[in-house]
């Protein structure tokens, strides 16, 4: 071939539209040396080596171009595209920016930039831009896809769910609009309708392992676990490296009893990236812990002291920490890492043993035990069947006694009855988790107008509006301590939750106290399958982890409404 930049420019245009990036590279190399001033020679060839994973020579070859012609929009959207595969987030930011104000109507940069910000979960600031993507080109698969997707991170599954409608409407042969309505659906917690969606996209691309693993996630929503088990073990036929698929398969196994198998199956989770998420906060405190030999259990010799890392929120690091007894009683010495609002708690309850707040970096003894373990791993290690549970502990944690009598003498005044504290709803920060743990205040008018029975708000949080509300509808006081921070004095929760009779309560970290305390609780559960946190025993309603803890539910009890009514006729009985 002649040197002739054009000629090379074609060839290497079509070897890549065949995919052949390294000759397409070649070619545009070649049309580049001849015609070194044009930039989009340079950006050409940047893209082919992008396709190989040429990252550095890519990022080259596009501050050439961009050298060349300063205000090159599409020089500077793919610079942007490849400073953020490569993580170099705020730069790439600065590109993306700067093609926007060279072209403002430039969709794709306006997309592109939203993705971004969806990475740094910067949701606001992620929708403005597929919003505007969706301004300038109506039909924009991706922008609406995206938009849809942070819907449902804002908890928002109806205005998801109608967004995906459109979007399957339009493109109905694309297996990823079948699975983004699924999604939706699973949020709204309609499973039926969410398997169906998910098997469609299945009989369009029917490799799909994480479509297989949806498939059991909506099996798992109905407490099918036998049969999302199977979908869990054929996605990881398909792809036997996928770690949320082992993660489920060990939480299906767990929730049907098969602790054995399903312990490994959880320990995934430090591979699942949405759960590692959760794990701490942050997770730079795992590489380091990810770096620290870990702790194979009792038998293994030589140990001298095992450093237990908290993990997840408190109501984990609570019920985890049931397994504290066994460390004891294996006579091995440890270090605990626990919530500082419990520190003095745990050291009161276990005189002797060595306790550390959970901070962002974790104390330095963690760092230097000679063996660490996160204790969501000390269940595989002390829980592999459902007989150990009977060594779970009736108490963990002891209220103060001082305090303890201070609420009692503050409650005596209230007059003779049963002294009920309640709990109502599960928040992290001020964002409900899900309307199987929230229940509002006034659904419970029921139980509140039950004569001969007091009753104390043991709800963290803002509960004014609700309790003014409440008694101006049912004419009953909710006892409230004004001077409690409920969210953070926790000694003070504990000691409240002691000094009652009884906890009526919803799914949330005051069960978890109660449950630790081994205060008498009735946990309210819709449907007829609690979680994780509550396994009941298949003779009778106790909780596994908590023997003070009864989980009241029923298949028939879908709604608050009949549930509370329920639980109001069981107290009636109680009294009498």
């Amino acid at each position: 071939m002649p040197d002739n930049a054009d000629g090379y420019l074609n060839l290497g245009l079509a070897l890549t539209r065949e995919g052949r990036h390294e000759e397409a590279a070649a070619a545009f190399r070649r049309a580049a040396a001849i015609d070194s001033g044009n930039p989009g020679l340079h950006l050409n060839l940047g893209n082919a080596l992008a396709a190989q994973g040429k990252a550095e020579e890519a990022l080259a070859c596009f501050r050439k171009a961009l050298a060349l012609k300063p205000d090159h929009a599409g020089v500077l959207f793919n610079l942007g595209t490849q400073l953020r595969r490569m993580g170099r987030l705020d730069e790439s930011e600065a590109a993306f920016q700067a093609a926007i104000a060279t072209a403002p109507d430039y969709a794709d940069a306006h997309h592109n930039l939203g993705v971004l910000y969806q990475e740094q979960k910067r949701l606001d600031a992620a929708a403005a831009r597929y919003r505007r993507t969706l301004e300038l080109e109506p039909g924009h698969y991706q922008a609406a896809s995206n938009l849809g997707s942070v819907l449902r991170a804002w908890k928002k599954p109806d205005e998801a769910a109608a967004l995906h409608e459109k979007l399957l409407a339009a493109h109905p042969d694309r297996p990823d609009a079948y699975v983004n309505l699924g999604h939706a659906r699973l949020d709204q917690g309609r499973y039926e309708e969410a398997q169906a969606l998910y098997e469609r996209a299945i009989e369009l691309n029917p490799a799909s392992a994480a479509t297989r693993f949806d498939v059991g996630n909506s099996l798992s929503g109905r407490h099918l676990w036998d049969e999302a088990i199977a979908q869990y073990a054929r996605a990881l036929e398909i792809k036997p490296g996928l770690d949320d698929a082992q993660y489920n398969l060990g939480l299906a196994r767990l929730f049907r009893g098969d602790f054995g198998q399903g312990w490994p199956g959880y320990e995934r989770r430090l591979q699942s990236a949405d759960v590692r998420a959760g794990i701490r906060k942050g997770t730079a405190a795992l590489v380091s812990y990810e770096r620290l030999p870990r702790w194979q259990g009792p038998a293994e010799a030589g140990v001298r002291e095992v450093g237990i890392w908290a993990e997840q929120g408190i109501g984990d690091q609570l019920l985890m920490s049931t397994l504290i007894p066994e460390l004891i009683g294996a006579a091995m010495p440890f270090i605990y890492e626990v919530d500082p609002r419990l520190l003095k708690a745990y050291e009161r309850s276990f005189p002797g043993q060595r306790f550390v707040p959970l901070k962002k970096t974790p104390h330095v003894d963690l760092l230097l035990a000679s063996r660490v373990l996160l204790a969501g791993s000390l269940p595989g290690l002390f829980r592999g069947l459902r007989e150990d549970f009977v060594r779970q502990p009736r108490a963990l944690l002891h209220a103060r006694p001082e305090r303890v009598a201070h609420y009692r003498g503050r409650l005596d005044e209230l007059g003779p009855g049963l002294k009920v504290a309640l709990s109502w709803q599960s928040k992290r920060g001020q964002v409900p988790l899900g309307p199987h743990k929230n229940a509002p205040l006034i659904q419970f008018a029921p139980l509140l107008k039950r004569p001969g029975v007091h009753f104390v708000d043991a709800q963290y949080g803002d509960t004014a509006a609700e309790r003014r509300a409440v008694q101006e509808a049912t004419g009953v006081p909710l006892q409230h301590f004004d001077q409690v921070d409920y969210f953070n004095d926790l000694e003070e929760v504990l000691a409240i939750l002691e000094a009652c009779d009884l906890l009526v309560t919803t799914s949330n970290a005051t069960a978890h106290l109660a449950g630790a305390l081994g205060k008498r609780t009735w946990l309210l559960f819709l449907g007829d399958r609690p979680t994780f946190y509550y396994w009941a025993h298949r003779e009778g309603p106790r909780s596994l982890w908590y023997p003070a803890v009864e989980i009241v539910t029923g298949r028939q009890f879908t709604e608050w409404a009949p549930l509370i009514k329920h639980v109001a006729e069981r107290l009636a009985q109680e009294r009498s």
